[in-house]
């Protein structure tokens, strides 16, 4: 299993559990992607305890986790590319969530990629 889809289960279960922090494995894909739903109001926040773990601390508005759900796109095994004409047109039919994208920018939401005119791997989708 990669890093990602292991944090991504463990936030899953922690948010259902009603957790106030969990741990995950550090690495810069999973602090970027941490990065980016903190910035978007995901997560509380992050703290890097040392080289092998990151506390992630969940949020929750009316006792009720604010990630509903995520699920991971691209796996090692199989990889998800895209262009960003192609997310313009999944934007248009968009109920709720975003995509996080690996683009030559960094990792980006999927409007923030229509924007730059970027497209790339798509890693997660949140809801």
């Amino acid at each position: 299993m990669s890093l990602v889809s292991n944090m991504i289960s463990i936030i899953k279960v922690g948010s259902i559990a009603k957790r106030l922090v969990v741990t995950v494995q550090n690495s810069k894909l999973c602090i970027n992607i941490l990065n980016v739903l903190y910035r978007l109001g995901y997560i509380r926040g992050f703290a890097i305890e040392n080289k092998k773990c990151i506390k992630v601390f969940l949020k929750y508005t009316d006792n009720k986790p604010v990630i509903r759900n995520i699920n991971v796109i691209s796996t090692p095994g199989r990889r998800i590319y895209t262009r960003y004409e192609g997310l313009r047109l999944d934007l248009r039919k968009k109920s709720s969530g975003f995509y996080i994208i690996s683009t030559n920018k960094g990792l980006l939401t999927d409007e923030e990629s229509i924007i730059f005119g970027r497209g790339g791997e798509v890693l997660l989708k949140v809801s």
